[in-house]
């Protein structure tokens, strides 16, 4: 097992790759984004081409289920055709005209539309709400003075603090992550978590202060940072303290909105009413002709009804499509493809703070392509642009002269 976190953490050849180490990235967490494609209208044939679209598809949400309904209906064609009786044929056709008319006086349009606009709403207050952590690292990174007494290792730990809050904060909210880090444990084991600061946490008798105890510790660090005259102004000290307490409020927000679901009365209402909808389409078509013997005789717009169902299934499915894009919005936290990704966020979060704490090292890279381009210059770009901007006024003026 030793040799195993050897082999995954070789030695760090450079400084950035020291804070990846003590940081144990994880390489797990990442999963590649290789279609960013958007549906647009700008060509021929775009909109008949996103309709057959199959990935992160609304088909990929509901074949189970539209399969499940074609067999229903089907079977329920077959049995009137050849199980029932002359009479029994009478009580299905009744039992059918109820459905038809119960389908057709049940609107769901509304009830749909006010419940997807309210899971929308939430959505946008969730996703506005999301912390990030890249400026409250960002400015302090910045406010520090250079070559200060443990200076980077300050960095360090003020960077991996505001991720581990946020790791914490998004543990309560997403299963996904929660499963990747079931406790404060694996969260140690991954580098984010020291042995001292696990058992503080474990002293905590509510988890959902675990990332306020967090920020406490940041705040406890830019007090000694202030302390100690590492700032570059006084103010710095207060600037930072408005970072970090826009960045709790942020943390508290999230929370809040993901905790504070949809009234479950309101989900319900709307699932039993798209079922009803659903269920009273299977027994509602077209009633066959009545014979003048007394026998039931299949006509073939009936026989096309009862077998290949295109005007029940369309509504019922555009309204259960409906439904679960409502239940997707109000919770965006999930497993589904869809889902806001909060692995790929973590792991995000931990690459930008590493690029982060790069800054303050000593002959960063970052600082070496900085450097490197003051002391040669580009003065290509401006000579493009100048000459392009010739062009064009020489162009106008040329339009000018031939329409006089």
């Amino acid at each position: 097992m030793h040799t195993t976190a050897r082999e995954a953490f070789p030695k760090p050849r450079t400084s950035i790759q020291k804070i990846g180490r003590a940081l144990r990235l994880s390489c797990k967490l990442s999963r590649d984004y290789n279609d960013f494609g958007t549906p647009t209208a700008s060509r021929f044939g775009e909109n008949i081409k996103i309709v057959f679209r199959w990935k992160s598809s609304i088909y990929h949400l509901v074949w189970k289920e539209f399969l499940v309904y074609m067999f229903l209906y089907i079977s329920i064609t077959i049995v009137h055709d050849f199980a029932l009786t002359d009479v029994d044929k009478h009580h299905f056709e009744d039992l059918a005209a109820y459905c038809s008319k119960f389908v057709s006086s049940l609107q769901l349009v509304l009830l749909l539309g006010f419940f997807t606009s309210t899971a929308m709403q939430r959505w946008f207050s969730l996703v506005n709400s999301i912390p990030g952590t890249s400026k409250v690292t960002a400015y302090f990174v910045n406010s520090l003075k250079e070559n200060q007494p443990d200076g980077e290792a300050i960095v360090q730990q003020y960077a991996r603090w505001i991720v581990l809050s946020w790791a914490l904060v998004f543990r309560l909210v997403c299963p996904g992550l929660k499963e990747a880090y079931p406790d404060l444990m694996s969260l140690q084991n991954e580098g984010l978590l020291l042995e001292h600061e696990r058992l503080r946490l474990e002293m905590e008798p509510c988890v959902k202060h675990h990332s306020l105890v967090v920020i406490n510790w940041c705040l406890g660090l830019l007090r000694v940072c202030a302390r100690r005259g590492m700032y570059y102004v006084a103010a710095d000290y207060t600037r930072n303290l408005d970072c970090l307490m826009l960045f709790k409020k942020n943390c508290n927000n999230t929370i809040k909105f993901a905790t504070k679901n949809i009234p479950h009365a309101l989900i319900q209402v709307v699932t039993i009413a798209v079922y009803a909808y659903g269920l009273a389409s299977l027994m509602a078509r077209t009633p066959s002709k009545l014979a003048p013997d007394g026998r039931w005789e299949s006509t073939a717009v009936s026989f096309i009804s009862g077998y290949f169902p295109v005007a029940n299934f369309i509504p019922f499915f555009l309204f259960y499509s409906w439904l679960k894009f409502g239940r997707m919005a109000s919770y965006p936290f999930g497993e589904d493809k869809d889902d806001i990704d909060v692995k790929r966020l973590l792991s995000c979060h931990i690459e930008d703070a590493i690029r982060l704490q790069s800054i303050y090292v000593e002959a960063s890279p970052i600082e070496k392509v900085v450097m490197t381009s003051i002391s040669n210059p580009s003065h290509l770009w401006i000579d493009h642009a100048t000459r392009r901007m010739m062009d064009e006024r020489r162009d106008s003026f040329g339009g000018i002269e031939l329409a006089k």
